[in-house]
């Protein structure tokens, strides 16, 4: 018996307590805020550059130690991790020389760039894991959902979004597209780059990273809306430097969870349980739509009005793509469903060999004939196949029974039925034939099932006894008709066999 290991978070992990007692020391000690502004500001820097360098080194770890196909990601993870951090150590070195001054609280446009390039990073490890074996429709759709949240995440964005100051020169220009790049969309969609893998089949986390991952997310996301001037605001200045803490220590924890958790990390190509849908595109939809009721209502038709109004159509025209694509998809699996009954009914009804009609669907046609009117039924039986078989090989005798088929079907009507009930027995159903016609119908096939048949390089000797019989309404049921047909096949039998012995004498 193998004990299973514990979990991750149980375990007294020196480092995991030593995150999470820098996170709740961070809330505690903004919040009290017996300091000034620039140690605080200090502070807040120093700490940042602590978890995101410990990111990047436990990625790098987590890369080294991982299966093949999860390198890449945990690759670009220490990547953006180490983008990060060259941004605190620059924004430092900021503090340093102006510990008072605006950048030095919300950002330079260098620590600006180095989280948009950490970002970048993040999210395009995220995107770029393999997906698995997804049809194109379903990575369609996956794609579709991508762009929906996508669109909805910049409406919020751009709605909150504060242009920023000063002289509209090449500067201006650079700093207006770097905080765009680093609106709370990027961080959203990396959230929905995880939700994409779970929803794939194959995810590279472990549970409890992805839901510690997910929280980071969130809570950096909901930071990225908070305007740049509140954060210079002396009364919400430290708890959003706690917050931001917070953040990107459970970004650190994310890396050491899956250290600590990889031997319970589904394995590459392992696919899981994992919904038909994700909720996420409508939500997002129904939330931009939220916000254009809102904005019209409160504020008018203006600049930031048409912005929203503008994503609200963006997310629904996504979405719309979406259903039109699963519409289609649902239109294909309909087709394939009938396909396969229509396959299968023809399995059930058929016999696999000759593709003539099984037992079960004889004795169902005959009860419905019979409930019809006069029906006929002709048995016929191969004389002596079973010596065929074991002269010529079993494939030889398969290739009479096709042959046999062949024959009968070609020497019946077009509204007869002709069906193998079994080993070298064939059946025909033949609804109001005229009585004087039965003996001429039973010499005609007894004709075309004798002689030599020529299989590959063998001639085999084909026979057959057949026996008729009619029924009516009311007097006979499928299984005595059947059995007086059976009796007249016998007694066809016995008389050949009797002339038989008469011609020896």
């Amino acid at each position: 018996m193998h004990r299973r290991n514990p979990r991750p978070w149980r375990r007294a992990d020196p480092l995991v307590v030593v995150l999470l007692v820098l996170a709740v020391t961070a809330v505690v000690g903004f919040g009290v805020r017996r300091t000034g502004t620039g140690p605080q500001v200090a502070t807040f820097w120093l700490l940042m550059a602590a978890v995101h360098g410990c990111f990047a080194v436990l990625s790098a770890q987590v890369a080294r130690a991982g299966p093949a196909v999860a390198r890449r990601l945990w690759l670009s993870f220490s990547l953006a991790g180490a983008a990060f951090f060259v941004g605190d150590v620059a924004q430092l070195v900021a503090v340093a020389r102006a510990p008072l001054a605006p950048s030095s609280v919300v950002g330079t446009e260098f620590q600006f760039g180095s989280v948009a390039v950490g970002m970048v990073l993040l999210v395009t490890g995220l995107l770029r894991y393999p997906l698995g074996e997804l049809t194109s429709s379903a990575r369609a759709r996956l794609h579709l959902d991508a762009a929906t949240v996508l669109a909805a995440a910049t409406t919020f964005g751009l709605w909150l979004f504060e242009v920023p100051t000063g002289p509209r020169d090449a500067g201006w220009v650079l700093g207006l597209v770097v905080a765009l790049l680093v609106m709370p969309g990027i961080f959203l969609v990396a959230i929905f780059a995880v939700l994409r893998l779970m929803l794939s089949g194959r995810t590279p986390f472990t549970r409890m990273c992805g839901i510690v991952g997910g929280a980071a997310a969130v809570l950096q996301a909901v930071l990225q809306t908070v305007p740049g001037s509140v954060y210079l605001t002396p009364r919400y200045t430290p708890w959003l430097f706690a917050g931001n803490v917070v953040a990107s220590t459970l970004l650190a924890l994310v890396a050491r969870t899956q250290q600590l958790g990889a031997g319970s990390t589904p394995q590459s190509g392992t696919r899981v349980q994992r919904r038909p849908y994700s909720v996420l595109p409508y939500a997002g939809m129904a939330a931009v739509w939220a916000l254009t009721l809102t904005v019209l209502v409160t504020r008018g038709l203006d600049a930031r009005s048409w912005v929203v109004g503008i994503g609200a159509s963006v997310t629904t025209v996504l979405v719309i793509g979406r259903q039109l694509n699963a519409l289609r998809h649902i239109t294909e699996l309909l087709r394939e469903r009938d396909e396969l009954t229509t396959r299968l009914t023809e399995l059930a009804y058929h016999d696999a060999l000759t593709g003539l009609a099984n037992r079960g669907l004889f004795m169902r046609l005959l009860d419905e004939g019979l409930a019809a009117g006069p029906v006929t039924v002709l048995l016929i039986d191969l004389d002596d196949f079973k010596p065929v078989n074991d002269a010529f090989g079993h494939a030889t005798g398969d290739q009479l029974l096709i042959e046999v088929a062949r024959r009968l079907r070609a020497g019946v009507r077009a509204g007869d039925t002709v069906a193998r009930l079994g080993g070298d027995e064939f059946a025909v159903l033949m609804p109001g034939l005229a009585a004087a016609r039965g003996a001429e119908v039973v010499r005609e096939l007894t004709g075309r099932l004798a002689g030599i048949v020529r299989i590959r390089s063998a001639d085999v000797p084909l026979r057959a006894s057949v026996g008729l019989a009619t029924g009516r309404p009311g007097e006979h049921d499928p299984d005595s008709l059947l059995h007086a047909a059976d009796m007249a096949m016998y007694a066809v039998k016995e008389a050949r066999r009797h002339l038989t012995v008469s011609d020896l004498r």
